[in-house]
C-alpha cells in the first residue's frame, strides 16, 4: 500500500514559513561553517625558499700564470732638437748602435747659414765695441783737461757699455748657431738595440717629433699587463716563474720590480715589471714568456660563486643565513680576488656559514626564508 511521502523535520527546529523543511536546515549548516571560518585566525605566509651553499675552506696556495714580453728596463724615444726636413736614416729596427753612432740626420744647410749670420754679427758688434774703446781712451785725458764736459764723457763710457753687451749677445747668438747646427745629426745616447722606427727620410719633423726607439743595453725584463681581478695577488718584490715559449724547457727566477698604480686606459689592465738577472742568450726582445706568481705562504681560501655578491649602499656583501634562523643578514665583505665565475673572500664570512647565492638582489631582511630542499614546485 502507498503511503504518501512527508518531509522530516528534525527535532527542535521550527518550519520557515516558504521554505520547506530540509531547505531550512542545509542553510542553517551552511550559516554555521561560515561563521566558524569567519573566526578563525589568518593562515601564515609561506617561507620563501632560498639557494645557499655552506662556506668550505680549502688549504691551497694561490698562483696566477699570465703572459708576457721581454722588453728593455729603459726604452728612450729619439727626437730632434730642431726642426727640418730628414734627409738620411742609417739605421733600421733591430739594428744594434754603439754610443754616440750617428742614426739619422735633418738638411743642415739652414743651420750653417745662421751660423755664418751670427758670425758676421759678431764681428761687427767686436769692431764697434774696439772703435767705442778708442774713443773713450782718447776723451778721458780731454775730459781731464776740461776741453770736453762731463756730461758728454759719461754718455760715451754708456756706449762703451751698450758696444760691450751687443759683443755678448753676438757671440750668444753664434753659440746657439753652433748648437743647432750639431743637432741636425741624430746620435744614440747609449748603447743599445732600435726597437722601432717612426720616420723615413724626406720628411719634415717638428722639434721633438719621436724618429726611433732605441731599447738600451743591459738588464731586461718581463712585461706583464694584469687584469684587475688579479691585480690584488701581486705585490711589489713578489717571486716569479718565468718560461719562454722558445725555450720551453728554460725555467728562470724573477722578482716583481714595478707594479702600475693606475689602469691603462684602453686596455684597463695594470702593467707589472718582472726583473730577470739574467736571460739565455737566444733570448730576444719581444719574446712571449709565460710568467707564473705564487703567493708568499699557504692559506685559507673560502670561495663562493660570483652570483653571491650584492652590492647595496656602496657596499660589498653576501646574504648569510644563520643556523636555526629564518632570516636573512646582509654581510660585509672583502674581496681576495674575483673571475669571471666565482669571488675569493678575504674576510667576513666563516667556514661553515651558509650563504645565499641565487637571486640574492630580490631579498631582504624582513623576509621569512628556508633553505631550498633541490626540489621543483
Amino acid at each position: 500500500m502507498d503511503m504518501p511521502f512527508k518531509y522530516f523535520s528534525p527535532p527542535g527546529w521550527a518550519h520557515v514559513r516558504g521554505i520547506k523543511p530540509f531547505a531550512a536546515f542545509t542553510a542553517a549548516v551552511l550559516s554555521a561553517v561560515l561563521a566558524a571560518c569567519s573566526d578563525a585566525p589568518p593562515a601564515k605566509s609561506a617561507a620563501v625558499p632560498v639557494h645557499v651553499v655552506t662556506v668550505q675552506p680549502s688549504q691551497e696556495r694561490f698562483a696566477v700564470t699570465l703572459s708576457g714580453t721581454i722588453v728593455s728596463r729603459i726604452e728612450s724615444q729619439l727626437a730632434f732638437r730642431v726642426p727640418g726636413r730628414i734627409v738620411e736614416r742609417l739605421v733600421d729596427a733591430g739594428m744594434t748602435v754603439a754610443k754616440g753612432g750617428v742614426l739619422a740626420r735633418i738638411d743642415d744647410t739652414p743651420f750653417k747659414l745662421a751660423v755664418q749670420e751670427a758670425s758676421a754679427d759678431l764681428v761687427q758688434t767686436q769692431a764697434t765695441l774696439a772703435r767705442v774703446r778708442r774713443d773713450v781712451e782718447r776723451n778721458r785725458r780731454l775730459t781731464q783737461s776740461g776741453a770736453i764736459a762731463s756730461a758728454d764723457f759719461d754718455a760715451l763710457e754708456t756706449q762703451y757699455v751698450n758696444a760691450q753687451a751687443q759683443v755678448r749677445a753676438a757671440q750668444s747668438r753664434l753659440d746657439r748657431s753652433r748648437n743647432d747646427l750639431s743637432y741636425t745629426a741624430l746620435t744614440a745616447p747609449a748603447a743599445g738595440t732600435v726597437a722601432l722606427v717612426q720616420a723615413e727620410a724626406g720628411q719634415v719633423v717638428a722639434a721633438g717629433t719621436p724618429i726611433l726607439r732605441l731599447a738600451r743595453s743591459g738588464e731586461n725584463e718581463i712585461q706583464v699587463d694584469v687584469p684587475e681581478s688579479r691585480i690584488g695577488q701581486i705585490t711589489q718584490a713578489q717571486q716569479a716563474v718565468v718560461r719562454l715559449l722558445s725555450l720551453p724547457a728554460v725555467e728562470l727566477a724573477g722578482t716583481v720590480r714595478e707594479v702600475a698604480t693606475v689602469a691603462d686606459p684602453a686596455t684597463r689592465t695594470y702593467r707589472v715589471r718582472i726583473g730577470l738577472p739574467e736571460l739565455p742568450a737566444a733570448a730576444r726582445l719581444g719574446m712571449t714568456a709565460s710568467v707564473r706568481f705564487d703567493a708568499a705562504q699557504y692559506g685559507l681560501h673560502l670561495q663562493l660563486p660570483i652570483t653571491a655578491l650584492i652590492q647595496q649602499g656602496g657596499q660589498t656583501g653576501v646574504w648569510v643565513l644563520p643556523d636555526g634562523a629564518q632570516q636573512l643578514v646582509l654581510r660585509p665583505v672583502s674581496l681576495a680576488a674575483m673571475d669571471t665565475d666565482t669571488i675569493t673572500i678575504a674576510d667576513g664570512v666563516a667556514p661553515g656559514e651558509r650563504v645565499v647565492v641565487a637571486g640574492v638582489h630580490r631579498l631582504d631582511t624582513n623576509m621569512t626564508v628556508q633553505p631550498w630542499d633541490g626540489r621543483l614546485p
